[in-house]
């Protein structure tokens, strides 16, 4: 009875972890606003305030991990130009000049129009030194974020609690979610024919 008991579980498992397999996406979730557009941590630095501000206007216009794309990409050419690390360097940069500034970036990656609009704002305020320092604050924030994730999981019958305990593990042994945190809605659909539905 024991081992019966124990090949039980062990089926059961892997039937979830199937299903959910099946369900998900095996990518990163890609998260585009923030509940109520707040940063998940708070930084009282200087760049721990720009990145803040970027990561709330980044939630407000549905671009947060758009402008996730963009610190990366930034933080990346940051490590690898010297010439860019020297103009950054550089506080007295005129409008013309950051335009240029601005025109050599883009010329090897796309960036959307709030990223163009931090470094104008940074190179006016002589702290575009500290770029690469708010890229990597705001991609912290926005890995934070992701970590947490609301997920709705359908089912013909009400899962008891083991069943639900038995969801929640499957989705954590998912290699793509390691350190996440998940927020699990349990809902019944008659008409599904079998399986699970997540969303």
């Amino acid at each position: 009875k024991m081992f019966s008991s124990i090949a039980r579980k062990s089926i059961t498992r892997k039937w979830f972890a199937h299903q959910i397999m099946r369900s998900m996406s095996t990518e990163t979730a890609v998260v585009e606003s923030a509940p109520n557009h707040t940063p998940p941590s708070k930084d009282d630095s200087m760049t721990g305030r720009y990145a803040s501000v970027m990561f709330s206007t980044a939630s407000r216009s549905a671009s947060l991990h758009k402008i996730f794309e963009d610190m990366k990409a930034l933080s990346d050419l940051y490590q690898a130009s010297e010439a860019l690390r020297a103009m950054t360097e550089n506080s007295g940069l005129s409008q013309e000049e950051t335009q240029k500034f601005i025109k050599a970036i883009t010329s090897v990656v796309s960036l959307q129009p709030l990223t163009i609009k931090l470094i104008e704002l940074l190179s006016t305020n002589k702290r575009l030194l500290y770029i690469d320092e708010i890229a990597g604050k705001y991609k912290k924030l926005y890995v934070e974020l992701n970590r947490e994730e609301k997920i709705t999981i359908i089912s013909a019958d009400q899962l008891n609690s083991n069943q639900q305990a038995e969801v929640l593990s499957a989705l954590k042994e998912n290699p793509n979610n390691v350190g996440k945190h998940f927020i699990l809605e349990f809902k019944v659909d008659k008409s599904i024919k079998g399986g699970l539905i997540l969303f």
